[in-house]
């Protein structure tokens, strides 16, 4: 990952001449003079922000799924604390349809199988291959099976339970441990089981506190501002790096699982044909 640690080296140096630059300026004007010690006060300052900024993005370059569109960890105007079991939608899903029966007679439901087909970056829709493509019909569907495959290329299937939704909603489907496969606005189902995850929202708390905690502490305890202004301060850079300069650095770390994930396909791919 020698791209992402120059990445990491290039914004260290530029913490270094925003942090003399504004601590020069700032205290000058706010404390009279500026710190004796800025010489290695803003040098020690940026180290301590780009050590964090490297544990974040390094986390998400070494992650199994990460990638510029799903990152795992991310800022708090971006993150979301639900875990998907698939990359895209899966493949291949059976529509399980109640059959109409006789008063005391039970009749297995229907099942019509769907695939997926891509209409863009990122679009996916279902079509019924039973007898002639055409879109998800939704009418009489009481169940889901999707068709997964393991890493030795084993088929199984998951069943995922329609639950109707309130007036105005047409509902989801439920499938064991928590995950649900919910539907689009032409109620035809993602294909992509998710489930909200307690601890990833709480890991995405952490980095992102400790972001702004640490802007603080390199402004109050290694800059020596006071305290009221370092923590004003710390809010405004805070925020003003959320929106701006950590996705960036996150967007590029996502690019980096991407190539690193493929290169380990690449070689897992000719080992096996030794």
């Amino acid at each position: 990952m020698p791209g992402l640690t120059f990445i990491l080296l290039l914004t260290f140096m530029s913490l270094v001449v925003l942090l003399w630059a504004g601590t020069y300026y700032f205290q000058g004007y706010i404390y009279t003079e500026p710190s004796p010690g800025i010489f290695w006060q803003a040098p020690a300052a940026a180290f301590l922000l780009t050590f964090g900024f490297a544990i974040w993005t390094f986390s998400l370059a070494l992650g199994s799924r990460s990638s510029p569109t799903f990152r795992p960890v991310d800022t708090l105007i971006r993150f979301n604390p639900r875990e998907e079991m698939l990359d895209r939608p899966a493949p291949r899903i059976y529509a399980l349809r109640a059959e109409k029966a006789k008063p005391g007679e039970f009749k297995e439901p229907k099942k019509t199988l769907y695939v997926s087909k891509r209409d863009g970056t990122n679009l996916f829709h279902y079509e019924d291959t039973s007898i002639r493509p055409r879109p998800w019909q939704p009418e009489g569907v009481v169940a889901l099976e999707v068709v997964m495959k393991s890493a030795k290329d084993e088929e199984s299937t998951l069943r995922f339970d329609f639950v109707p939704g309130e007036r105005g909603t047409y509902g989801y489907f439920t499938g064991p441990d928590g995950w649900i496969i919910e539907v689009d606005k032409n109620f035809a189902p993602t294909g992509i089981p998710v489930k909200f995850n307690f601890l990833l929202l709480i890991v995405n708390l952490i980095f992102n506190f400790g972001h702004f905690v640490g802007w603080f502490l390199a402004l109050w305890v290694i800059l020596r501002f006071q305290w009221t202004h370092a923590l004003g301060l710390a809010f405004v850079i805070w925020l003003a790096f959320t929106i701006i300069v950590v996705p960036m650095l996150l967007g590029y770390a996502g690019e980096v699982a991407v190539a690193r994930q493929t290169r380990t396909a690449l070689i897992s791919v000719y080992q096996q044909h030794l």
